[in-house]
């Protein structure tokens, strides 16, 4: 007669900000598998998608197409504030030195995407830990520091 038993715990509602991202997969994998998408299609078929002009671009899962020397900057300015505030270094210099030879245009070697996957896998650790509410929050802020280095220029 176990279905009889009283519940003598209480319930109590966590806020959204305060629930960790590994209980929200998609949020981490909409940050992730556009960047491994690029490794993908580097070690698969040895190309990347560009523009016209020779600008290397990526494809979200919406549909859009991004910059990707941008995009993949741009996760690394945030995940160095993120350094800075934890101490922890992920040793993001792989996914920089991309992110460059991209821009440039200069080949990618099969060690450097290797690099890149590791580096991503301890970003993908950290950021599973992270809760909700430290992620917006290092979002906004990497957003305010981008804005400040614009009205800078």
């Amino acid at each position: 007669m176990a279905g009889t038993k009283k519940r003598n715990k209480r319930y109590v509602p966590r806020l959204a900000d305060e629930v960790k991202l590994k209980a929200q997969p998609w949020k981490v994998a909409a940050v992730f598998n556009p960047l491994i998408a690029i490794l993908d299609q580097l070690e698969q078929h040895g190309t990347i998608d560009e523009t016209t002009s020779g600008q290397a671009i990526f494809k979200n899962v919406d549909g859009e197409w991004f910059d990707s020397t941008a995009a993949i900057l741009g996760v690394v300015e945030a995940y160095e504030i993120h350094e800075t505030r934890t101490g922890r270094l992920l040793g993001l210099d792989p996914l920089r030195q991309l992110a460059n030879k991209l821009q440039y245009g200069m080949s990618i070697f099969a060690n450097e995407t290797e690099a890149c996957r590791a580096c991503l896998s301890r970003m993908k650790a950290e950021t599973i830990e992270m809760t909700a509410g430290y992620a917006r929050d290092l979002i906004k802020d990497f957003q305010i520091k981008e804005e400040l280095l614009r009205e800078a220029v």
